[in-house]
């Protein structure tokens, strides 16, 4: 086990889940989610990510309340309940990610990145078009592109059917996270 020392730059080891407080307005039905940094009352919390925003970790698990005794559950803690000061994330490894409903299909290896409409579900990463730069100054797509580059949240391990994110069982599709591993230009 690797063990930080003060200015060695590791705080926890690789895959390891660490906790983040979670917006107050929030709430999260399911694991699988993207989420993104926001700061609120000074305090440096997480929320659903959207679409073209980078990316932070993804969570572990609902926010359901453990007393609800209903079936299915019904009740979902928010960041701002006493009973949930912070939520289990992760950046690193491969975990299931919730898929949007009209998800393009993606294969092994492609790049996700949250989809359109956002809400921390992904969709498969389509990059932006750069044309002959020997005519034409395609300057803000090149940059457009490296700002892309920093929102890929990783990787998929396994097929996802084109627009099956909204079935039942199928709204999950297995990602190896790359979250941090791109470079991105401010």
């Amino acid at each position: 086990m690797v063990t930080a020392i003060e200015g060695s730059g590791r705080t926890r080891d690789p895959g390891e889940i660490f906790r983040k407080p979670l917006l107050d307005a929030e709430s999260l039905n399911d694991s699988g989610y993207v989420l993104k940094a926001e700061i609120e009352s000074t305090i440096d919390k997480v929320s659903l990510a959207d679409s073209g925003e980078f990316p932070l970790c993804v969570n572990m698990r609902s926010t359901r309340d453990p007393f609800d005794i209903a079936f299915p559950n019904t009740v979902f803690l928010n960041g701002s309940s006493d009973r949930l000061p912070t939520i289990d994330v992760s950046d690193d490894g491969e975990h299931a990610l919730k898929v949007i409903s009209n998800n393009a299909a993606i294969a092994v290896g492609d790049p996700v990145v949250v989809g359109a409409g956002g809400g921390g579900k992904i969709d498969k990463y389509t990059p932006t078009v750069i044309g002959d730069t020997s005519m034409t100054d395609e300057s803000g797509k090149i940059d457009d592109r490296f700002t892309e580059l920093g929102t890929i949240v990783g990787y998929a391990v396994e097929v996802c059917a084109a627009g099956g994110g909204g079935d039942p069982g199928k709204d999950k599709c297995r990602v190896k996270l790359t979250i941090k591993l791109c470079p991105t230009i401010a």
